[in-house]
Order: structure tokens, then C-alpha cells, then sequence
């Protein structure tokens, strides 16, 4: 029998070099004092240096950790793989998920240490965005949750010696909160839908007069509590429009609720729909808060994007609905959009096309 051709135990050095330029992940080697000796492809993209100009140059000036976060190297540990901030070239902050392995730590002449990092930007936001989520959305469920127990205790025990009055505003009360939670909960479902790309428009002919006068009466125990008028403009002749009735219902309902939480006590919310030049109706909601920062308008529909009143700092809600907004809009082939109100305040509008 032929003796078997032995293996090779090494790859040959050109396939070697080109395996390591072709990998995604950014590569870099450094020398004893932590200079860099080699980048990859993928590491000069990553870093924005090419290897030119980062030979010979410290590493932490090619991966430059952010203030008060530590040396780089003290910040990873051999053989496992952290998650790293370091400052861009660009001056933008970046996370890297970042590997060191000892090559050559005998002390002999050559490289010392391999780092393999790749961009992490977007996988730790996402896990900053998770974070924050869960953390909110305890408080959320808990306020309305709270307040429903309240209600039902104090019906439970007092409910033969309230007033018609009292036992009506125990309602009203009940109704606030069940309203609050079917809000939160229809975000949450419709967020869920929308990320597993199940999302569906379900279009039939529609009465807007009456979907208007129907999400009114809806949000009417919120609007009450802080004093706030509902004030509605509808243009002559309004057709009825071929839209998911449910789905625009959750639109005004998340629009005005908006309106609510961010205007002040004691003065009106106002919708006024109107036809378009070129076709369509535009539904505008405006409030008389503090309005939005024009360079905070263009990630407002975005999700878990949230507003603070500027007064006390105070935060609201997960950032679901205006993200929410934005899908069912665009799902019927309309625009969305916020401007400032004249005298102060946000409007905010939506367009839906009409059909013929």
C-alpha cells in the first residue's frame, strides 16, 4: 500500500495573508510597547487608519478609548470578548466587541499581541434600547394598573355609601385607566408586528366624522382629567376614505394622547382636517407645550425615541406610538410630519390619499 501523502501543518503564506485580508473582522497586531506593526483590511475600515500611517504608532492613538473608561488593553482580557468604547478618527464614539490573544509573550523578537475587534455601534445600542425598555414598561403597566386597583377597592368597600357623583367619577377613573393600558398594549402589539414584519393594513369604506367623534369620546376621561378641550375643524363635504378604521382610530388616539401629556393643563388640543391641493387629507393635532427642538424632529418617529418637558425633566411613556404612527400612515401610502406651532407648541400631521 502507498505511503499516504502527510498533510500540511501550515497554511502557505500567501493563503494565509489572503485569508486574513478577507476576514470581517478587523485585525491588528502589536508589538511589545503596544505599538501597531499590522492592520487588515477590515481593521483600516474600522478604524478609519490605514496601515502606513498607523505603523509604528501607539495603539490607543489608532483605538482611542473614551475618557474615564481605562486603558484599552486593561480594559480586555485574553482569550474572551468584551465590548470596548473607543473615539472614531472621525471624533464620533464607537463600541467595538474586541478579542486579545498573546502570540508571542516569550519576549522574542515579532509581534506580541493580536487584537480582533469588529463594530459593535449598533448591536450595544440595541442592547441599551432593550434595557431601557424593559425598565420602562414595568412603570407603565404599574401607573394604570394602580389606579385600577385603587378604584375597585374603594368601590368594593364604599360602594353603599358613595354618590351617584362619587361612584361616576370611580368610573370615569376606571375608564382612564383601562383606556391607557389598551393604548400601551395596542403600541406594544403593533410594534411586535411591525419588527416580525407581519404588519397589514386592512382598508374598507369609512365614515371619518364618525371615527373622529368615536376616538374623541375614547380619549374624553383623559382629556377631562387635565381640563383640556378637544377642539375639531372637519372640512365641507368629507368622504368617507378607504382606511383600516382600527388602525387610524390608534393614529388620532396616539397623536392626541401626545398633545395631552405635553400640553399644558387647561387649554385645547386641536385636530383640524383639511384637502389637499393636490389630493388626499392632511389631519393636523397641535398643542401649546414647549414644542419639539427642530434638530430633535428628525428621530422623533423613530422607536423608543422619547420627549423630556424641558420645565421638570419629566419623561413619558416607552417611545412606541409615534414609531406605531408612522407605519400605519406610511402601510396607507400616507406622509407624517411635525412642525412648530405659531405662538408655540407642536403640530402634528399626517396626510392620507384619497381614492377616486
Amino acid at each position: 500500500m502507498p505511503n499516504a501523502t502527510p498533510m500540511p501543518t501550515k497554511l502557505p503564506p500567501d493563503l494565509a495573508d489572503d485569508l486574513i485580508q478577507s476576514m470581517a473582522e478587523g485585525i491588528a497586531l502589536v508589538d511589545a510597547d503596544s505599538r501597531v506593526t499590522f492592520l487588515n483590511r477590515a481593521a483600516e475600515r474600522i478604524t478609519g487608519w490605514d496601515l502606513e500611517q498607523a505603523r509604528g504608532m501607539p495603539v490607543e492613538a489608532v483605538l482611542t478609548p473614551v475618557l474615564d473608561k481605562g486603558h484599552l488593553l486593561e480594559q480586555a482580557q485574553e482569550g474572551s470578548t468584551r465590548l470596548v468604547a473607543v473615539v472614531h478618527r472621525d471624533g464620533q464614539e464607537r463600541t467595538l466587541a474586541l478579542t486579545v490573544s498573546c502570540l508571542n509573550c516569550a519576549g522574542t523578537p515579532g509581534p506580541v499581541r493580536a487584537l480582533v475587534f469588529r463594530d459593535a455601534t449598533e448591536e450595544a445600542a440595541a442592547q441599551r434600547l432593550r434595557a431601557y425598555f424593559l425598565a420602562n414598561i414595568s412603570h407603565e403597566f404599574r401607573t394604570p394598573l394602580s389606579a385600577l386597583k385603587a378604584s375597585v377597592e374603594l368601590l368594593l368597600e364604599e360602594i353603599e355609601n358613595l354618590s351617584k357623583a362619587e361612584t361616576i367619577e370611580l368610573v370615569k377613573s376606571l375608564h382612564f385607566s383601562v383606556t391607557s393600558l389598551q393604548t400601551l398594549i395596542d403600541n406594544l402589539l403593533e410594534s411586535v408586528s411591525i419588527e416580525a414584519g407581519r404588519f397589514r393594513i386592512r382598508p374598507r369604506p369609512t365614515d371619518l366624522k364618525l371615527l373622529i367623534a368615536d376616538t374623541g369620546n375614547l380619549l374624553r376621561p383623559l382629556l377631562e382629567r387635565r381640563n383640556q378641550a378637544l377642539v375639531v375643524r372637519l372640512p365641507d363635504g368629507l368622504p368617507r376614505a378607504n382606511v383600516d378604521p382600527m388602525r387610524l382610530t390608534q393614529v388620532l388616539v396616539n397623536l392626541i394622547s401626545n398633545a395631552s401629556k405635553y400640553g399644558p393643563l387647561d387649554k385645547p388640543i386641536e385636530l383640524d382636517v383639511a384637502f389637499e391641493p393636490e389630493g388626499g387629507l392632511k389631519f393636523s393635532v397641535s398643542d401649546q407645550g414647549s414644542g419639539v427642538a427642530p434638530e430633535e424632529r428628525a428621530n422623533i418617529f423613530r422607536r423608543f425615541v422619547r420627549l423630556d418637558d424641558e420645565k421638570d425633566k419629566a419623561q413619558y411613556g416607552v417611545g412606541l406610538g409615534l414609531s406605531v404612527v408612522k407605519a400605519i400612515v406610511e402601510g396607507h401610502g400616507g406622509r407624517v410630519g411635525l412642525d412648530g406651532r405659531s405662538g408655540g407648541g407642536s403640530v402634528f400631521w399626517f396626510t392620507l390619499p384619497l381614492e377616486d
